[in-house]
C-alpha cells in the first residue's frame, strides 16, 4: 500500500458473505477523495478476481461443470453459500438432508415442465455427485427413479401410452421431452386441474365404433323370432308364429287332392 492511501474498505472474507460496495464521495470535485475511491474500486475488483481464481483451481471439475450458472458470472456470496451447503453434506446426515431437498423440489410449484425438470435435475446431480465421492461411485438417485417421480405429478391418461417402460424410455431427458410436448408451458395448478377432465376421444374412431354397434343391432333384429304365449291348464305354452308345419309333405299333398 502506498503512503497516504487508505486501507482496503473490505477484507477478503467479507466478499464471501456480502456484496461489498465502495461508497462514492458526495463531493466529486474533491480530487483526493475521488482518487482514493478509484483505488478502492480497483482493490475490490482484484480481491474478487483472486478469490474466484483460487476457488476455480481447487474445486473439482465435476462440481464446476454441474453448476447451472457459471462460477465467474454468479455473485460471490451466493456461490460461496452453495459451496458450503454442498460440502457440508459429506456424511449420512447430510445425505438425508439432500434427499429431502430432492423431494421438496417435486412438491414446490412450477411454472412449466422445464422449470420442474431443471430443479429436479439439479437436486439429483448434487446428490449423486456427493454419493459417488463418498460411496465409491454409487449413484443414489437413478434416471429411472427421478423420471417416475416426475411422471407421478402429471395425469397418466395423457402420457400413459407414450412412455416406453424400459431403461432408455424412462430416462429423465426423454420424459422431459414427452411432457413438454403434451403439457407445453402449463403451470402446476393448470396441470392438477386436468386430473378431473376426461381425455377427448378421437371423433372418427368413435363414429366407427357406433357404426359397428348399429350393424349388430340390425342383424339381431332380422334374426329375432316373434313368439306369442297362450295359457292352457294353468301353464304357458310358447307358440312360434314362424314355426313350420309338422305334417309330412306327402300327407299334405293327399289332403289337397
Amino acid at each position: 500500500m502506498l503512503k497516504g492511501q487508505e486501507k482496503p474498505a473490505s477484507k477478503y472474507e467479507d466478499l464471501l458473505v456480502t456484496a461489498c460496495i465502495v461508497p462514492k464521495p458526495m463531493d466529486e470535485a474533491d480530487a483526493e477523495k475521488m482518487r482514493n475511491y478509484d483505488w478502492q474500486q480497483v482493490v475490490l475488483s482484484d480481491q474478487d478476481s483472486y478469490i474466484r481464481s483460487l476457488l476455480s483451481q481447487i474445486l473439482p471439475r465435476g462440481y464446476l461443470e454441474s453448476l447451472r450458472v457459471s462460477f465467474n458470472e454468479e455473485d460471490l456470496p451466493a456461490a460461496w453459500k452453495r459451496l458450503e451447503g454442498h460440502y457440508g453434506h459429506s456424511n449420512a446426515q447430510g445425505m438425508v438432508a439432500m434427499i429431502a431437498e430432492f423431494e421438496a423440489a417435486l412438491v414446490k410449484d412450477f411454472t412449466s415442465v422445464v422449470d420442474l425438470t431443471v430443479r429436479v435435475k439439479e437436486a439429483r446431480n448434487r446428490i449423486n455427485r456427493l454419493s459417488r465421492e463418498n460411496l465409491k461411485g454409487v449413484a443414489m438417485i437413478s434416471h429411472q427413479y427421478a423420471a417416475m417421480r416426475v411422471l407421478s405429478l402429471f395425469p397418466s391418461q395423457y402420457w400413459g401410452n407414450n412412455v416406453v417402460y424400459g431403461v432408455e424410455g424412462l430416462h429423465l431427458d426423454r420424459v422431459e421431452d414427452l411432457l413438454r410436448n403434451v403439457f407445453m408451458n402449463k403451470s402446476r395448478g393448470q396441470i392438477e386441474a386436468m386430473h378431473a377432465q376426461p381425455v377427448p376421444v378421437n371423433y372418427a374412431a368413435s363414429n366407427r365404433a357406433l357404426g359397428k354397434r348399429k350393424g349388430v343391432k340390425k342383424r339381431l333384429g332380422r334374426r329375432k323370432v316373434v313368439s306369442a304365449s297362450t295359457a292352457k291348464g294353468g301353464t304357458t305354452v310358447m307358440v312360434s308364429l314362424t314355426a313350420r308345419s309338422t305334417v309330412p309333405r306327402c300327407r299334405r299333398t293327399a289332403a289337397k287332392g
